[in-house]
């Protein structure tokens, strides 16, 4: 593929705002910093062992990596990626069109329901609370978040609780059951439940490993 072609789509995406607007839509939604490695001489893999990424090409034109830092767990791992190839395809459909217009790569609507889940799932959050609270039915609002973002409501407020878990049971000496109320789980065994599937552990052997 001619080098020029190459040159052209990057200096294209250099221009539009879509990068930048992906990377805040990442802030919002994981609290991760999307990072973008333009295709290099070496070819070689851009980001670390850990990092979830995606290849960004414009039909035959490779032009680099799309990255984010994965969570500790396979679920979050999954979503990212998943999101990741979501925002590739997305920007791919937008350099590759004659008359590409800067259209935001997240809806406002469901950046604004990932807000909401991120403020508020430590509560007894509900699909229907917030399709209300972002002025779309509940069948909208779950059809809007699966296209956006590649994963449900349920996985992306479950993603949400276990990050907080994660983090009481590694600063904190709160009980088990503290943390599995505290993060938003409505059981203990749902908690146990969620948690082993992502981390392959219980979240006692989570502590007791994450611990100096």
């Amino acid at each position: 593929m001619p080098r020029y072609a190459l040159q052209l789509l990057q200096r294209r995406l250099e221009r539009t705002h879509l990068l930048d607007q992906a990377a805040s839509d990442a802030r919002i939604l994981f609290r991760k910093r999307l990072r973008f490695v333009a295709r290099d001489n070496a070819n070689s893999d851009p980001a670390g062992d850990d990092a979830a990424q995606v290849e960004m090409k414009v039909g035959a034109v490779h032009l680099g990596w799309l990255s984010l830092s994965p969570g500790p767990g396979a679920l979050e791992r999954d979503a990212y990626r998943r999101w990741l190839k979501l925002v590739a395809n997305d920007l791919s459909e937008h350099l590759s069109s004659p008359h590409g217009h800067g259209r935001e790569v997240l809806p406002s609507r469901i950046a604004e329901a990932a807000q909401i889940i991120r403020d508020q799932h430590q509560e007894s959050l509900s699909l229907g609370y917030v399709a209300n609270a972002v002025g779309l039915s509940r069948e909208r609002l779950s059809r809007l978040f699966h296209e956006s973002l590649g994963i449900t409501f349920s996985e992306y407020l479950n993603h949400a609780r276990l990050e907080t878990a994660r983090a009481l049971l590694t600063e904190t000496d709160r009980s088990i059951t503290d943390v599995a109320f505290e993060s938003g789980f409505q059981s203990l065994s749902q908690f146990h439940r969620r948690f082993r599937t992502s981390e392959n552990k219980s979240p006692s052997q989570y502590r007791i490993e994450q611990r100096p």
